[in-house]
């Protein structure tokens, strides 16, 4: 009887590389990425998350780095690039966390992810060993990031990639306020669907509920009700708008098959309620 055919064990593949960037589709930006990692590290498997924050938007791809980090296994390395500032005095840098590291501009796009995955080393990209022979001031995805990333994947440690870093450059970005009768919230973005994604992450809603003693939240946008917390889009009727918390972990606005961005017409600010016991 033949033997059953070996599956390598995770610790042997080389690390995922995924890329997360406002460069979209339509240019080769991403396609010149890619080929930097294939010429350094061809057998590293390279995952699109996605090309389309909107551009220059760095709280943006801030929320969607931090949606994307926990579907990735240990060791991934994440490159982002939403950097209005390419070519500035702005640093380009590494961090390493115990789960995973990531590579790009430090402007404050690994905010929201490094407050749940503390650092453990970051290092500042200064080391042109490990960078494209000619870098171009517009374009350090291609000739600074993506060849970091490759160099990480075959082996490179982050402390030969150039000096240590203490501090990292974060967005202000406000936690929701707890008022007398319940929470004000933020809308941070909105995904293309249209769904707008605020600052209160489940954890926190749940933490609220809990000293507030109350059994669940109203919800209202502009003074128009949408009642309560609901657990999916179902729970209201095609056309209807809806408040729920998503798959990023964070409460969401819809309108069921529906934009609410387009409703909405801005980024509002949301207020919960609390429902008495």
């Amino acid at each position: 009887m033949p033997s059953a055919p070996h599956t390598p064990q995770a610790s042997t593949l080389k690390p995922l590389i995924t890329l997360t960037t406002d460069f979209g589709t339509t240019d080769t930006y991403v396609a010149q990425m890619k080929g930097v990692i294939a010429g350094i590290a061809p057998d590293v498997r390279v995952v699109d998350s996605t090309q389309n924050i909107p551009a220059q938007d760095i709280l943006a791809g801030a929320v969607a780095l931090d949606s994307l980090v926990d579907a990735f296994p240990d060791g991934t390395i994440h490159v982002a690039v939403v950097d209005p500032g390419v070519g500035s005095q702005r640093a380009a840098v590494a961090v390493k966390t115990e789960r995973f590291t990531l590579v790009g501009p430090d402007n404050g796009l690994f905010t929201l992810v490094l407050d749940r995955y503390p650092p453990t080393a970051i290092v500042s990209l200064t080391n042109p060993d490990h960078h494209r022979d000619l870098v171009s001031a517009t374009f350090h995805g291609r000739d600074i990031f993506a060849p970091v990333a490759a160099r990480l994947a075959a082996g490179v440690t982050i402390s030969r990639l150039g000096e240590p870093v203490n501090t990292l450059v974060n967005l202000n970005i406000p936690q929701p306020e707890v008022t007398t009768n319940g929470l004000s919230v933020l809308t941070l973005t909105a995904d293309s669907f249209g769904n707008l994604i605020t600052n209160l992450t489940q954890t926190f809603f749940n933490d609220w509920l809990t000293r507030a003693n109350t059994k669940g939240a109203t919800v209202s946008v502009k003074g128009h009700a949408l009642g309560p917390v609901r657990r999916t889009f179902a729970d209201v009727q095609p056309g209807e708008p809806v408040a729920y918390f998503g798959s990023s972990g964070r409460l969401e606005l819809a309108i069921r098959n529906g934009s609410a961005k387009d409703l909405a017409g801005e980024l509002p600010r949301v207020t919960l309620r609390a429902i008495p016991r």
